[in-house]
């Protein structure tokens, strides 16, 4: 999962509004599809996020092709094998068994309605008096990490001829949330990934854990172990939180090999905006120390509650006059506790959160650019997501949307933040291709069914 500079764990239709085909355009190359409703590609100087979709590739520009820097960034959730193996799954035929009834799959957005329970249990549990507050990090370590757990998300294989293959993904942390009900909160990028979801527990025991809902806007996911019998962590208030207060990490750095470790810092930012993943977000920044597998692990506060999600550390600050990387040292995030507590109870009761977009990634033209391709500004549209509204009204790469929901894209402006409209809106859209202007109009869908 890449972030900008930090580390975290075609078709088309024949209305008259809309831009003809285009034979002689550039072979879109194939990109992964962004999962919100648009995303900035990267820039040469600074990155283009939106709260709508992650970024994209290197855009192919209407006439020369751009070099774009590289951005430095990795998951502090721990890797812990690379690609995806193809699973075929094999359905035996035993002589003399009746067959199954034949069954349409559900859609994805009847599977998450089935995952959310439609109820939100009371979530976190009581805190414990500090005794020793000259030096609480003790007392915050033995009362927050038996609560907390080691997660790893497989890709589970069936294979004709074998046992199951179960190949991990990746390793980060988690902390439970509701003792009766089992959920456990944790990034959704340790678990996005995986069809098949482990926890283990602080006495090492191992349990199949079921996915209740992720979302990416946010990075916050929900999974339930039935009778874990784990208390809940004591849930503080972030909002309060001020800079210089104490701060304490727990997490499993490198999945298991570093079980419950404890870091201990202050809080430096208590709001720093970033960008992650091409979602503006405003997080709690940390000298703890944050590392891979920290990811999902709970960052507490002196008085014993937890007040964040540890989600992404940033390892590199910029480039020297001699093009040398600047590294950081201390500089971790956490997702403030409120926003993912309020995530969690809507993935619980919903299974997903709907994300209205178009389905495009993007990348914003500058001034230089604009003259060296005779193109005007606005956002180069880099990747269509097959099937998305974007794709239905006829967009393609390389068109140039100048205008979209009122807001002129020509002037320098950013692309505006549909994910916050509601699914099933209709948006405005001016686009330019080759010389020629026109006008657009997008029916928003939810981007978590796309793709």
């Amino acid at each position: 999962m890449n972030e900008n500079g930090f580390n975290n764990f075609n078709g088309q239709n024949n209305q008259p509004n809309v831009p003809p085909a285009q034979p002689n355009m550039p072979p879109v190359q194939p990109q992964q599809t962004p999962p919100y409703g648009y995303g900035a590609a990267p820039q040469p100087e600074t990155a283009q996020p939106n709260m709508d979709g992650q970024q994209g590739g290197t855009p192919k520009p209407p006439k020369k092709k751009r070099k774009f820097p590289k951005v430095f960034v990795s998951a502090v959730a721990g890797i812990v094998a690379g690609g995806l193996l193809t699973a075929f799954v094999i359905m035996p035929a035993v002589a003399g068994q009746s067959a199954l009834p034949v069954q349409q799959l559900p859609t994805k957005e009847e599977q998450a309605q089935e995952q959310g329970t439609g109820d939100t249990p009371s979530l976190g549990g009581d805190a414990q008096s500090i005794q020793n507050i000259q030096n609480p990090a003790v007392e915050i370590a033995e009362n927050i990490s038996g609560s907390v757990v080691g997660i790893t998300a497989y890709n589970k294989q069936l294979v004709s001829g074998q046992e199951p293959v179960e190949q991990a993904l990746d390793a980060g942390t988690g902390f439970v949330i509701s003792e009766t009900e089992g959920y456990i909160l944790t990034n959704n990028h340790v678990v996005a990934d995986g069809n098949l979801i482990k926890v283990t527990t602080p006495d090492g025991e191992e349990h199949v854990a079921e996915k209740i809902g992720g979302d990416s806007t946010t990075d916050i996911a929900v999974i339930k172990v039935e009778n874990l019998g784990i208390k809940a962590v004591p849930i503080g208030d972030s909002d309060s939180v001020k800079a210089g207060e104490l701060a304490v990490a727990i997490g499993n750095i490198r999945g298991e090999t570093f079980n419950n470790s404890v870091t201990v810092g202050h809080v430096s930012i208590a709001q720093q905006e970033i960008a992650l993943d091409g979602n503006k977000m405003q997080m709690i920044q940390t000298d703890a120390a944050i590392n891979a597998g920290n990811s999902g692990g709970p960052l507490v506060g002196e008085d014993g509650k937890v007040i964040g999600v540890n989600t992404a550390k940033k390892y590199y600050s910029g480039i020297d006059a001699n093009g040398n990387l600047l590294t950081s040292e201390g500089v971790g995030y956490a997702i403030p506790i409120n926003r993912a507590i309020e995530t969690a109870q809507q993935l619980i009761e919903n299974g997903s959160i709907p994300r209205a977009g178009i389905g495009i990634t993007y990348s914003l033209i500058s001034d230089v650019d604009a003259k060296l391709w005779d193109t005007p500004r606005g956002a180069l549209v880099v990747d269509v997501t097959a099937g998305g509204p974007a794709d239905q009204a006829g967009l393609q790469q390389n068109d140039v949307i100048t205008e979209i929901d009122g807001v002129d894209l020509s002037n320098g402006a950013d692309m505006p933040i549909l994910s916050q409209k509601a699914v099933g809106e209709k948006v405005g859209a001016k686009v330019w291709r080759e010389g020629r202007e026109y006008s657009v109009e997008f029916t928003l869908a939810d981007m978590n069914n796309l793709g």
